[in-house]
């Protein structure tokens, strides 16, 4: 379903004007894209320029390098001959033999010494070359002077290494060349090298272009300082001879981009103007083979050769000079341009279009509110309401256009203002959603109630406002109290049913076991009997009834105490046998040996549902045996889930039934109805208590042979020091003779019925007619047991109880609840008064006997205690905080029940706590107060004395409008809470369930 929002949206413009809109987009993509890709490849041209010039320049400091190594030698040479009168033969090819030129220099192609003879010498300069035989032995026979003919002097290459491939050289006059002569002289007047500019053409081992380098030697050892004495003491000339591609290879090998390209030129005559470049009269010495065609990068750089300029041109491919991803980058800015820009134009087109939307959709935002049942407002922490819609503006009599920018206090009373600003002050402080019910004054006077779901609005980390919705529920709030009300009604109804019902029942039961007592004709103790058993049935159906109600509405609580299933079986046997033996049935009883230790749980409510159970069967088995057995499933968590059967071999239940069985009111048909009566009310009961206890039920039977009920109870585990004694301790005398007692009644009926039952027990019994009678002989005389009825003229016996535990001689008398009211606030209440036990009218005769024997058993433990020692009436640290005397004085000592009734206390003031909390968030003093109330009376039954008087003082607090003062004191309480939570766990022992 398309959303409310959507459906207001602009109308979609033509597509003509859509396409040129989308056409114009991608036309400016393009041009930015374009822009990005020449700027990336001209920045990256630049880089790839920058590495070809720094390759370049790399190549020419080598080439240069490789120049001064070769002229290194040459001055080399000069120093050995100027460093002796004469250097011989031997001692020539030695000096060059150490150099291993064919390593260090490989491009160096013969080392030469040309000393310099004038014509009046040659023919002994020949004889003596000749007769040389310190290499040859033969000498040197054929030696002469090359090319022939007589010149005023000779520059003759003597000495050469290697000889043998340039023997036609050996003799040669190298000055008989007039560019070489001039050459010579010049650097022999110079003193420096004559590096040969003129290449010569090689043709051996393979053809190339070499050059050569000579430097002038003098008599001497060093260089004269003026021309006329170098020309004097000039001795001759050390040269070599190197290949110029050997040396541009040699130079560049191993070199890293293999893709520079370089032709090597030795520079014309003239000096080069401008930026260098290769010249018409440039000799080319070397060119690197020719790479693939494309666009290049070229530069020239010199290299000094000895005084002559060689220009060196580099070039290389552009494409080889970018790096790695270079070349795919300017497409990726285009693309990204592209890209990128359509995203941004369309993104400006999508606001440009949701702008236009925006006005539409707020307008529809508008009328929704506007027309939403609820009240809607934004506050902030100025308290100036934001934004609300017609229904809020329409409370406080203005229209939605005027409100926001408000104060709170200029549209409404500044109380009401002020409350419901604490209420929302509550969610700044607190941080999180906060939904309550409220009461709301409109403008005109009317009185509404609202359910108010307030959230805070975050920004930026910080609360910035409040948003609240609230619903007006006061129709609901007049539902609910009638609903409540009537749900009053119908548990003071069926209090008062229980207590009128019950009350003419103690009468009728109470005076048949008196007459059966004294009644000694069989056949009128058979009818006393008939009408005991129809009492008790009654009684039972009554106790369904309210049991039935009570689940219902889920006001039924469990006990847990100490459980042996054992004990549980026997308890079964007792009241049954004697039904099962009338009709000839045998009861078996069979308990699994893994059980046969004590377990928690509510043994009453256990002993409930398997008396309905085995009662049932015997109702309905005509012979054979009913066998009831109990057997663990699981053990886990320190729980135990036991299962427990009844089987029979009666008249079975129709299938058709079994489903219907534990549904409220039924049986299985009419004739077993009105054959066994009932009131179809046992088994949902006893499905019920299965469930509270963790457990379910069922039945599987067979028409005619029988049926077996089971149902499981998750029991906890007892402590091993809870096992077998632990049951020895619940035994109690059962005798009060010589007991006083006084019976508080003001039905003479249920006077006389408990005056007999008392004295037959043995006990001496006085009676009054109500609680301020009660009271009057109190004061006259003493009591050992008070039997107290709870609704009586003048004074009730709750209000009596609280007068007898106020009054320091009575405080210690034990006083017993004997009254028809018998649901578990009644119990509540009489223990809260101070009671000290609680039984239901009608009341058994032993039943009655044994409490009112336990209770002052109890008393009579408890009394030494107090008297024990007088350092009790030394204060303890915690004698403030908690003082249980008055709770075990109540309760008769029984720390069970004092442990249950001290954290029933507990639970009930968390829940306290937590809702003065909330109504001091939001300023509401008189509901705190009243809270405050509620706990105060509790505090001082379980003795938690500091407790109580806090709540006092919080609760003078709502006169005093404090409600700075209010809260000190709700935090001190959450701290006294948790201090006494600790303490009775010290004092009384943790609950079982208990997991703080």
């Amino acid at each position: 379903m398309p959303s409310i929002t959507r459906s207001l949206q602009p109308a979609p413009a033509n597509p003509a004007s859509r396409l040129r809109l989308w056409a114009g987009g991608v036309a400016l993509s393009l041009l930015v894209g374009g822009l990005l890709y020449l700027l990336t490849a001209r920045e990256l041209e630049q880089d790839a320029q920058s590495r070809f010039e720094v390759a370049a320049h790399d190549a020419q400091q080598r080439l240069a390098s490789a120049v001064q190594s070769y002229t290194g030698v040459v001055r080399g040479l000069a120093a050995l001959f100027e460093a002796g009168d004469e250097v011989t033969r031997v001692e020539f090819r030695r000096y060059v033999a150490s150099l291993d030129l064919a390593h260090s220099l490989p491009a160096l192609e013969a080392v030469s010494w040309a000393p310099w003879v004038q014509d009046a010498r040659r023919d002994a300069f020949v004889a003596s070359v000749r007769a040389d035989r310190s290499i040859d032995p033969r000498g040197y026979p054929d030696f002469d002077i090359k090319p022939p003919g007589r010149r005023p002097g000779y520059a003759v290459i003597t000495y050469m290494e290697p000889l043998e491939p340039y023997r036609d050289k050996f003799g040669n006059d190298i000055a008989a060349n007039p560019a070489v002569v001039r050459a010579l002289e010049e650097s022999r007047d110079g003193g420096g090298i004559s590096a040969t500019s003129q290449p010569l053409q090689v043709s051996r081992p393979t053809p190339h272009i070499a050059l050569g380098m000579r430097m002038p030697v003098y008599a001497g050892g060093e260089v004269p300082p003026t021309v006329q004495a170098r020309r004097a003491r000039y001795m001759g000339s050390a040269g070599v001879s190197f290949s110029v591609p050997a040396l541009v290879e040699r130079a560049l090998e191993g070199y890293g981009p293999q893709v520079l390209a370089l032709a090597l030129y030795s520079a014309g005559p003239g000096k080069p103007a401008g930026p260098l470049a290769v010249a018409r009269g440039d000799r080319l010495l070397y060119r690197s083979p020719a790479g693939p065609a494309g666009e290049r990068f070229e530069t020239v750089l010199p290299v000094d050769y000895n005084g002559i300029l060689w220009k060196a041109s580099f070039s290389a491919l552009k494409k080889d000079m970018y790096a790695g991803f270079d070349r795919r980058l300017p497409w990726l800015a285009l693309a990204a341009g592209f890209v990128a820009t359509l995203l941004v134009y369309g993104l400006f087109v999508k606001l440009y279009w949701t702008g236009r939307g925006a006005l539409a959709q707020r307008a529809l935002l508008d009328t929704v509110l506007d027309n939403l049942d609820a009240y809607v407002y934004m506050k902030d922490r100025e308290r100036r309401y934001r934004y609300v819609n017609a229904k809020a503006a329409a409370a406080f009599g203005r229209n939605a256009e005027q409100v926001p920018g408000m104060l709170d206090r200029e549209l409404m009373p500044a109380g009401q203002a002020d409350r419901l600003w604490a209420r929302d002050e509550a969610v700044f402080a607190l941080r999180r959603r906060v939904a309550e019910q409220i009461e709301f004054v409109h403008h005109d006077g009317s009185v509404h109630q609202l359910w108010s779901v307030r959230v805070p609005v975050v920004a930026d980390g910080q609360v910035a406002a409040v948003l609240g919705v609230a619903t007006d529920v006061t129709e609901l709030h007049q539902l609910k109290a009638q609903a409540d009300a009537a749900n009053r009604a119908k548990s003071e109804f069926l209090s008062n049913m229980s207590h009128e019902i019950r009350t003419p029942m103690n009468s009728i039961i109470g005076m048949t076991h008196l007459a059966r007592q004294a009644a000694q004709e069989p056949r009128l103790r058979d009818y006393l009997d008939k009408i005991r058993h129809s009492g008790q049935h009654l009684l039972g159906i009554i106790n369904h009834l309210l049991d039935f109600s009570k689940i219902e509405a889920g006001k039924l609580e469990l006990e847990e105490l100490d459980v042996s299933l054992d004990q549980l079986m026997r308890n079964v046997g007792d009241q049954l046998e004697e039904a099962a033996a009338a009709k000839g049935l045998q009861l078996r009883f069979d308990v699994a040996p893994d059980l046969q230790r004590t377990l928690r749980g509510d043994p009453l409510r256990l002993e409930q549902v398997l008396l309905n159970f085995t009662g049932n069967a015997i109702k309905f088995s005509e012979g054979g045996v009913v066998g009831v057995s109990a057997r663990s499933l699981a053990r886990e968590d320190g729980h135990t889930l036991v299962c427990f059967e009844v089987r029979d071999q009666g008249i079975g239940i129709d299938p058709a039934e079994l489903d219907k069985l534990f549904t409220p009111f039924h049986q299985a048909d009419t004739s077993t109805t009105r054959r066994h009566g009932g009131t179809g009310l046992g088994l949902v009961i006893s499905k019920q208590l299965a469930e509270l206890m963790g457990g379910s039920v069922g039945v599987d039977s067979v028409p005619g042979q029988g049926s077996t009920f089971w149902f499981t109870a998750r029991l906890a585990d007892a402590g091993e020091a809870a096992a077998g004694p632990a049951q020895d301790s619940e035994r109690v005398p059962t005798s009060i003779a010589g007991a006083r007692i006084l019976l508080v009644e003001d039905n003479v009926f249920s006077q006389q019925v408990g005056r007999e039952l008392l004295e037959l027990a043995g006990a001496r019994v006085t009676v009054a007619a109500n609680g301020s009678e009660a009271l009057d002989m109190l004061a006259c005389a003493p009591f050992d047991c008070v039997l107290m009825d709870l609704q009586m003229p003048v004074m009730d016996g709750i209000e009596a109880t609280r007068r007898i535990r106020a009054d320091a001689a009575l405080r210690d008398t034990v006083v017993i609840a004997m009254t028809a009211n018998a649901s578990v606030e009644d119990r509540a209440r009489c223990l809260a008064a101070g009671m000290n036990d609680f039984v239901t009218k009608p009341v058994a005769p032993e039943q009655l006997a044994e409490t009112v024997a336990r209770s002052l058993a109890r008393r009579g433990q408890a009394a030494p205690a107090r008297a024990a020692s007088p350092a009790r009436e030394k204060p303890t640290a915690s004698a403030g905080l908690l003082d249980t005397t008055s709770l075990a004085a109540a309760l008769g000592g029984d720390r069970d029940k004092m442990r249950k009734f001290a954290f029933l206390f507990l639970d009930s003031a968390r829940e306290r706590l937590a809702e003065i909390d909330v109504a001091l968030a939001s300023g509401d003093l008189e509901r705190a107060a009243a809270a405050a109330h509620r706990i105060k009376s509790s505090a001082r039954t379980v003795g938690a004395n500091s407790f109580g008087l806090v709540c006092a003082d919080l609760e003078t607090q709502r006169e005093r409008g404090a409600l700075a003062q209010a809260r000190a004191l709700a935090a001190r309480l959450r701290g006294l809470h948790a201090r006494l939570e600790r303490q009775i766990g010290a004092e009384l022992g943790a609950r079982a369930t208990d997991t703080r």
